[in-house]
């Protein structure tokens, strides 16, 4: 079943959203629909929700150990 729903978001965005839509032969409705959906499958999953944002510094660290002893060898290097 499908609800009517009125949104109010930026114009900039809407201009975005539109050509989207237009490039990808998706109404503006249905890429709506397909975000909330990936939205709601993640929670489901248990899976935190992420951004373009932090998926691009996924490994920018690297491996870096984050045991209680490589902290406390930091603790003493630093203060020794």
């Amino acid at each position: 079943m499908s609800s009517k729903l009125t949104l109010y978001i930026e114009d900039e965005l809407i201009i975005y959203v539109k050509k989207y839509a237009k490039e990808h032969k998706l109404s503006v409705s249905k890429v709506v629909n397909n975000f909330l959906s990936s939205l709601q499958e993640k929670q489901e999953d248990n899976r935190p929700t992420s951004t373009p944002i932090t998926d691009s510094l996924l490994g920018s660290v690297g491996t870096l150990d984050t045991s209680k002893e490589a902290y406390h060898r930091h603790l003493e290097k630093k203060y020794s």
